[in-house]
């Protein structure tokens, strides 16, 4: 299990930093497939906030170096599960082309946080004291 465990976290962290890092210097030159109205309309949207996705690269790229250098992993897991579940929504209902991208990240998510799940038990306490 702690191989498996190794090996996703850095499958996880290196897709988050390779991919958060290309939006700002495209260096791996992909060109995307034609989105459907819908599914521009809603990127349209995003980029055109002008802050939207900077800030969601930089976050992406921060929880990525965090993942690949095993620090606050249990923290930065939490921090990526609402982006992962957005991107697979999002290629779900909008982009089909994406899914096994999608569910790729997001099956790497869960079973990331299942792996780190003792560090969340005191979260799910239903009457913390103080």
């Amino acid at each position: 299990m702690k191989i498996a465990v190794l090996i996703a976290r850095i499958l996880l962290g290196l897709i988050f930093v390779v991919f958060g890092i290309n939006f700002f210097y495209d260096f791996l030159h992909v060109k995307p497939p034609a989105m459907s109205p819908t599914a521009a309309a809603f990127s349209g949207g995003l980029y055109g906030s002008g802050y939207f996705f900077q800030f969601l690269k930089v976050v992406e790229i921060t929880s990525g170096l965090f993942l690949l250098l095993n620090r606050f992993t249990a923290f930065f897991l939490l921090v990526l599960l609402p982006i992962t579940i957005n991107i697979f929504l999002f290629h779900a209902m909008l982009a089909p082309y994406g899914v096994p991208i999608g569910s790729a990240v997001l099956i790497l998510n869960v079973f990331l946080c299942i792996g780190y799940f003792k560090y969340y038990t005191s979260i799910f306490t239903a009457k913390p004291t103080v």
